[in-house]
Protein backbone atom coordinates (compact mmCIF):
# COMPACT_ATOMS: atom_id res chain seq x y z
CA UNK A 1 0.00 0.00 0.00
CA UNK A 2 1.41 3.35 -1.03
CA UNK A 3 0.18 5.42 1.87
CA UNK A 4 1.12 8.95 2.84
CA UNK A 5 3.99 9.92 5.10
CA UNK A 6 1.71 10.31 8.11
CA UNK A 7 0.29 6.82 7.70
CA UNK A 8 3.74 5.29 7.14
CA UNK A 9 4.92 6.91 10.34
CA UNK A 10 1.94 5.82 12.42
CA UNK A 11 3.69 2.82 13.96
CA UNK A 12 6.55 5.01 15.17
CA UNK A 13 4.08 7.57 16.48
CA UNK A 14 2.03 4.94 18.28
CA UNK A 15 4.92 2.75 19.41
CA UNK A 16 5.70 4.09 22.86
CA UNK A 17 2.05 4.29 23.88
CA UNK A 18 1.38 0.77 22.59
CA UNK A 19 4.31 -0.77 24.46
CA UNK A 20 3.47 1.04 27.70
CA UNK A 21 -0.12 -0.25 27.52
CA UNK A 22 0.67 -3.91 26.76
CA UNK A 23 0.81 -5.04 30.43
CA UNK A 24 -2.98 -4.47 30.52
CA UNK A 25 -3.21 -7.44 28.16
CA UNK A 26 -0.96 -9.53 30.40
CA UNK A 27 2.11 -9.06 28.16
CA UNK A 28 5.31 -9.19 30.19
CA UNK A 29 8.01 -9.30 27.52
CA UNK A 30 6.87 -6.16 25.75
CA UNK A 31 9.98 -5.87 23.54
CA UNK A 32 9.56 -9.32 21.96
CA UNK A 33 5.82 -8.86 21.63
CA UNK A 34 6.38 -5.45 20.04
CA UNK A 35 8.60 -6.93 17.33
CA UNK A 36 6.05 -9.64 16.57
CA UNK A 37 3.15 -7.21 16.37
CA UNK A 38 5.17 -4.76 14.28
CA UNK A 39 5.72 -7.41 11.60
CA UNK A 40 1.99 -8.11 11.47
CA UNK A 41 1.20 -4.40 11.29
CA UNK A 42 3.61 -3.89 8.37
CA UNK A 43 2.26 -6.96 6.59
CA UNK A 44 -1.29 -5.70 6.86
CA UNK A 45 -0.44 -2.15 5.82
CA UNK A 46 1.36 -3.49 2.75
CA UNK A 47 -1.69 -5.57 1.80
CA UNK A 48 -4.09 -2.65 1.85
CA UNK A 49 -4.96 -1.07 -1.51
CA UNK A 50 -4.10 2.54 -2.16
CA UNK A 51 -6.41 5.25 -0.96
CA UNK A 52 -8.54 7.09 -3.49
CA UNK A 53 -9.05 10.87 -3.53
CA UNK A 54 -12.38 10.62 -1.69
CA UNK A 55 -11.37 8.17 1.03
CA UNK A 56 -11.48 9.62 4.54
CA UNK A 57 -10.36 8.99 8.14
CA UNK A 58 -7.18 7.22 7.03
CA UNK A 59 -5.46 7.50 10.41
CA UNK A 60 -8.39 5.66 12.01
CA UNK A 61 -7.71 2.72 9.72
CA UNK A 62 -4.07 2.67 10.83
CA UNK A 63 -5.32 2.38 14.42
CA UNK A 64 -7.56 -0.54 13.44
CA UNK A 65 -4.60 -2.27 11.79
CA UNK A 66 -2.60 -1.71 14.98
CA UNK A 67 -5.30 -3.19 17.20
CA UNK A 68 -5.70 -6.15 14.86
CA UNK A 69 -1.94 -6.72 14.89
CA UNK A 70 -1.80 -6.66 18.68
CA UNK A 71 -4.76 -9.06 18.91
CA UNK A 72 -3.24 -11.48 16.40
CA UNK A 73 0.10 -11.39 18.20
CA UNK A 74 -1.49 -12.45 21.50
CA UNK A 75 -1.09 -16.18 22.12
CA UNK A 76 -3.93 -16.06 24.65
CA UNK A 77 -6.59 -13.83 23.11
CA UNK A 78 -7.71 -11.03 25.45
CA UNK A 79 -11.41 -10.40 25.99
CA UNK A 80 -13.16 -7.23 24.89
CA UNK A 81 -12.88 -5.62 28.33
CA UNK A 82 -9.10 -5.93 28.33
CA UNK A 83 -8.86 -4.67 24.74
CA UNK A 84 -11.05 -1.67 25.55
CA UNK A 85 -8.88 -0.76 28.54
CA UNK A 86 -5.74 -1.28 26.45
CA UNK A 87 -6.95 1.00 23.66
CA UNK A 88 -8.10 3.73 26.05
CA UNK A 89 -4.79 3.59 27.95
CA UNK A 90 -2.95 3.78 24.63
CA UNK A 91 -4.97 6.83 23.67
CA UNK A 92 -4.44 8.65 26.98
CA UNK A 93 -0.68 8.04 26.82
CA UNK A 94 -0.51 10.08 23.62
CA UNK A 95 -0.16 13.34 25.51
CA UNK A 96 0.12 15.53 22.43
CA UNK A 97 -3.13 14.12 21.03
CA UNK A 98 -4.92 14.63 24.35
CA UNK A 99 -3.59 18.19 24.59
CA UNK A 100 -4.87 18.97 21.09
CA UNK A 101 -8.29 17.53 21.90
CA UNK A 102 -8.54 19.70 24.99
CA UNK A 103 -7.88 22.80 22.90
CA UNK A 104 -9.82 22.00 19.75
CA UNK A 105 -13.42 23.21 19.36
CA UNK A 106 -15.12 20.59 17.21
CA UNK A 107 -18.30 22.69 17.23
CA UNK A 108 -16.64 25.83 15.87
CA UNK A 109 -18.46 26.82 12.64
CA UNK A 110 -15.37 26.30 10.48
CA UNK A 111 -14.81 22.84 12.00
CA UNK A 112 -18.43 21.85 11.44
CA UNK A 113 -18.28 23.07 7.83
CA UNK A 114 -15.17 20.95 7.37
CA UNK A 115 -16.95 17.87 8.70
CA UNK A 116 -19.89 18.53 6.37
CA UNK A 117 -17.50 18.75 3.39
CA UNK A 118 -15.65 15.57 4.39
CA UNK A 119 -18.96 13.75 4.75
CA UNK A 120 -20.03 14.85 1.28
CA UNK A 121 -16.71 13.71 -0.18
CA UNK A 122 -16.98 10.36 1.58
CA UNK A 123 -20.07 9.50 -0.46
CA UNK A 124 -17.71 8.87 -3.39
CA UNK A 125 -15.13 6.90 -1.40
CA UNK A 126 -13.80 3.77 -3.10
CA UNK A 127 -11.45 2.10 -0.58
CA UNK A 128 -12.85 -1.17 0.84
CA UNK A 129 -12.11 0.01 4.37
CA UNK A 130 -13.21 3.61 4.34
CA UNK A 131 -16.04 5.59 5.93
CA UNK A 132 -19.19 7.09 4.49
CA UNK A 133 -21.24 9.57 6.49
CA UNK A 134 -23.38 12.67 6.32
CA UNK A 135 -23.51 15.54 8.78
CA UNK A 136 -26.69 17.25 9.94
CA UNK A 137 -26.27 20.57 11.73
CA UNK A 138 -28.96 21.23 14.32
CA UNK A 139 -27.76 24.55 15.75
CA UNK A 140 -24.52 26.26 16.74
CA UNK A 141 -24.13 23.86 19.66
CA UNK A 142 -25.14 20.53 18.13
CA UNK A 143 -24.51 18.41 15.06
CA UNK A 144 -24.99 14.78 14.14
CA UNK A 145 -22.83 12.58 11.90
CA UNK A 146 -24.57 9.45 10.61
CA UNK A 147 -22.19 6.78 9.35
CA UNK A 148 -23.47 4.17 6.92
CA UNK A 149 -20.04 2.58 6.40
CA UNK A 150 -17.30 2.03 9.01
CA UNK A 151 -13.74 1.26 7.89
CA UNK A 152 -12.77 -0.07 11.33
CA UNK A 153 -15.55 -2.65 11.38
CA UNK A 154 -15.12 -3.64 7.74
CA UNK A 155 -11.36 -4.12 8.11
CA UNK A 156 -11.51 -6.10 11.36
CA UNK A 157 -14.43 -8.15 10.01
CA UNK A 158 -12.37 -9.02 6.93
CA UNK A 159 -9.77 -10.48 9.28
CA UNK A 160 -12.29 -12.44 11.33
CA UNK A 161 -11.99 -10.02 14.24
CA UNK A 162 -15.30 -8.15 14.08
CA UNK A 163 -15.86 -8.85 17.79
CA UNK A 164 -13.00 -6.53 18.83
CA UNK A 165 -14.25 -3.44 16.95
CA UNK A 166 -16.25 -2.11 19.96
CA UNK A 167 -12.95 -1.63 21.81
CA UNK A 168 -12.25 1.23 19.41
CA UNK A 169 -15.82 2.56 19.37
CA UNK A 170 -15.63 3.19 23.11
CA UNK A 171 -12.94 5.84 22.74
CA UNK A 172 -15.43 8.24 21.10
CA UNK A 173 -16.87 8.91 24.55
CA UNK A 174 -13.37 9.50 25.87
CA UNK A 175 -12.75 12.04 23.10
CA UNK A 176 -15.71 14.02 24.35
CA UNK A 177 -14.64 13.81 27.97
CA UNK A 178 -11.23 15.21 27.00
CA UNK A 179 -12.72 17.88 24.78
CA UNK A 180 -15.57 20.40 24.95
CA UNK A 181 -18.50 18.21 23.95
CA UNK A 182 -20.74 15.43 25.16
CA UNK A 183 -20.94 12.44 22.84
CA UNK A 184 -24.17 10.47 22.35
CA UNK A 185 -24.75 7.39 20.22
CA UNK A 186 -27.60 4.91 20.29
CA UNK A 187 -26.55 2.65 17.39
CA UNK A 188 -23.25 1.30 16.07
CA UNK A 189 -22.54 -0.84 13.03
CA UNK A 190 -20.04 -2.81 15.13
CA UNK A 191 -22.81 -3.94 17.50
CA UNK A 192 -25.40 -4.83 14.88
CA UNK A 193 -26.88 -1.43 14.04
CA UNK A 194 -27.52 -0.26 10.49
CA UNK A 195 -25.72 3.02 11.17
CA UNK A 196 -23.55 4.80 13.72
CA UNK A 197 -25.49 7.88 14.85
CA UNK A 198 -22.89 10.18 16.40
CA UNK A 199 -24.23 13.25 18.22
CA UNK A 200 -21.96 16.09 19.38
CA UNK A 201 -23.27 18.61 21.90
CA UNK A 202 -21.31 21.51 23.36
CA UNK A 203 -20.88 20.90 27.09
CA UNK A 204 -21.84 24.44 28.03
CA UNK A 205 -25.10 24.16 26.10
CA UNK A 206 -26.05 20.58 26.99
CA UNK A 207 -29.22 19.97 28.96
CA UNK A 208 -29.19 17.67 31.97
CA UNK A 209 -31.19 15.20 29.90
CA UNK A 210 -28.52 15.20 27.18
CA UNK A 211 -25.74 14.65 29.72
CA UNK A 212 -27.67 11.75 31.20
CA UNK A 213 -28.32 10.27 27.75
CA UNK A 214 -24.59 10.41 26.99
CA UNK A 215 -23.80 8.35 30.07
CA UNK A 216 -26.65 5.94 29.38
CA UNK A 217 -25.56 5.50 25.75
CA UNK A 218 -22.01 4.78 26.90
CA UNK A 219 -23.21 2.07 29.29
CA UNK A 220 -25.67 0.48 26.86
CA UNK A 221 -23.05 0.46 24.10
CA UNK A 222 -20.65 -1.34 26.41
CA UNK A 223 -23.28 -4.01 27.08
CA UNK A 224 -24.05 -4.40 23.35
CA UNK A 225 -20.32 -4.69 22.67
CA UNK A 226 -19.93 -7.49 25.18
CA UNK A 227 -18.08 -5.38 27.70
CA UNK A 228 -18.71 -4.66 31.33
CA UNK A 229 -20.33 -1.31 31.93
CA UNK A 230 -17.65 1.36 31.74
Amino acid sequence: MKDGAVIRAMWLMMGGAVKASLPILGIRDTDSFWKKAKKIYRREMDRLPEYGPNDVLKVNLAHAVMLGAVYEACDSKPDIDALTKFYQAFFLRQRLVVAVLKRIDILKPSMVRRQVAIGERSQNATHPFTWQFKVRVEDENRFTAVFTKCGIYDYLNSRGMAQIAPAMCAVDYLFGECSNHWFLRESTIATGGEVCDCHYIRKKAATQEEVQRSQENKRSEAVRGGRKEL
